[in-house]
């Protein structure tokens, strides 16, 4: 018998253990075969598998060794791979990402050993893509090296019906402007927001990013992430304040224009403070970057309140998704973020009275999306938040464009993958896909005056990175939404 063929063969995973056992008797001359044995690996099981699978849906399946009597195995590691991977991939750390419909059989491999699992994708919500349009160009319309698009895209309707796009970087937050959205230009000589670089951390006033604009009447309302680099200690980069400096801690914080978003200013630190960190900053042992980040832009929702996502980090690198709301954006101390139960939670600085409890989650691993958008989708009827992320995985993450939905912006859907791009900050990421991150949905016809509120067709926009750390452009793509 050529056991290897058979080995290879689907056929073969549809025999049972009682089968097997007795064709090797009859081929094998009666000797009993090391698969046979107790304790030596004889199939790979693989489990994990939802009830139904849709286009997008990320899996993590789980590969289990036993013997011939179904005992468990210990097995040190298995190679996975798809059937066809235009309608599901499988990562190295066996994540699945549905990408669309038809049937498709997902293995396991371990030696001669191989155990599969089959995976019907159904159409769910799918996503169509059209022709790619460069709206910054980084070689040609910089201001200054650091004028790059750093931060996801958000538009704002100026009185007049002008636009006005966010999509910068600190020091210097440019604005671009433009009659509509085929003339968007950057203006030089406009200050936007110019980061104040204290080299204190209780200021909360350090390197600045506008990630957030929002105009009501006269005055348009921005929600800015506060960098603080510690440039005093000797195990960070004494004397540098700049990003690149490893010691980070971060905040969230408010600034404001009244001149329809040629200039930006706050109150006087630490007054334009809205999330501080529960934590004092401490240097000490080198942690990871932590406190709160990247707040969303600002949606009205129908209850009357302002809604933002944002990222919370704390000092071992662990992250969850938080929510703040209020309902004057002119008013850094009114906003609350979830604590599990309700909006109770006044986030307050530790360098002036006790610490606040740092803010319940939304949404568990792995929903926490970096850098997110988030909408209100008119089309699915749903509160959407893209981003580009990661899933994580020990040595192969599944790398790009997700989206989750919620009804009631508490609970949310799994992550769902829209597209594969390599994250650039994560060298494991494969490099399949666009080089991109910042992803956010702007609808061109959407009539509020926030583009807060998309419909079927919007546009796809994200920063692609170049040749280097500086040379990045902001680009955008047509888009179609289909429920199936």
């Amino acid at each position: 018998m050529h056991w290897e063929r058979l080995m290879s063969n689907s056929q073969w995973r549809s025999v049972g253990v009682s089968a097997l056992l007795a064709l090797m008797a009859s081929c094998g001359g009666g000797q009993p075969s090391q698969q046979a044995q107790p304790g030596i690996l004889a199939n790979i099981v693989v489990t994990g598998l939802p009830n139904r699978v849709e286009t997008g849906d990320v899996v993590h399946l789980n590969a289990a060794g036993v013997d011939a009597s179904g005992s468990p195995v210990a097995v040190g590691s298995f190679t996975w791979v798809s059937s066809d991977s235009n309608i599901a991939k499988v990562t190295a750390d066996g994540f699945l990402a549905a990408f669309a419909p038809g049937t498709v059989s997902i293995f396991a491999k371990n030696g001669q050993i191989t155990g599969s699992l089959s995976v019907t994708v159904n159409a769910g919500i799918t996503f169509s893509f059209g022709p790619e349009e460069t709206i910054f160009k980084w070689s040609t319309d910089h201001c200054e090296q650091f004028d790059l698009p750093d931060v996801p895209a958000h538009v704002v309707r100026l009185s007049d019906g002008t636009l006005a796009m966010m999509a910068a970087a600190a020091p210097r937050n440019h604005i671009m402007f433009g009659a509509d959205f085929s003339s968007f230009h950057r203006d030089c000589a406009e200050s936007g927001l110019v980061s104040d670089d204290n080299f204190y951390p209780d200021t909360y006033d350090n390197q600045e990013w506008i990630h957030s604009i929002y105009r009501e009447g006269g005055t348009i309302h921005a929600l800015v992430t506060n960098e603080y680099h510690d440039p005093f200690a000797a195990n960070c980069a004494p004397g540098d304040t700049l990003p690149g400096n490893p010691c980070w801690y971060n905040s969230i914080t408010y600034a404001f224009s009244t001149d329809g978003g040629h200039t930006f200013t706050h109150a006087a630190a630490p007054g334009h403070v809205i999330a501080p960190p529960w934590l004092k900053w401490d240097p000490s042992g080198t942690p990871p970057p932590y406190g709160y980040f990247f707040p969303s832009n600002i949606l009205l929702a129908g209850d009357g309140f302002f809604y933002s996502l944002f990222l919370a980090t704390d000092r071992t690198g662990s992250s969850l998704s938080c929510l703040i709301r209020t309902q004057t954006l002119g008013d850094p101390a009114s906003w609350r973020a979830w604590d599990g139960t309700g909006f109770n939670l006044q986030m307050t600085s530790p360098y002036v009275g006790p610490a606040s409890a740092m803010c319940s989650p939304v949404a568990s691993p792995p929903n926490v999306l970096p850098q997110p958008t988030l909408t209100y989708n008119t089309y699915l009827q749903k509160y959407m938040v893209i981003s580009g992320g990661e899933v994580a995985g020990p040595s192969d993450p599944l790398c790009g464009f997700f989206y989750t939905l919620s009804s009631d912006l508490i609970n949310w859907t799994p992550l769902r993958l829209v597209l594969e791009a390599h994250v650039p900050w994560n060298a494991q990421c494969s490099p399949n896909g666009i080089n991109a991150t910042f992803f956010s949905f702007i609808d061109h016809d959407d009539p509020t005056i926030n583009f807060e509120r998309p419909g079927r067709t919007p546009h796809l926009y994200f920063t692609r990175f170049n040749d280097s750390s500086f040379d990045r452009d902001l680009v955008r793509v047509p888009v179609t939404i289909t429920a199936h």
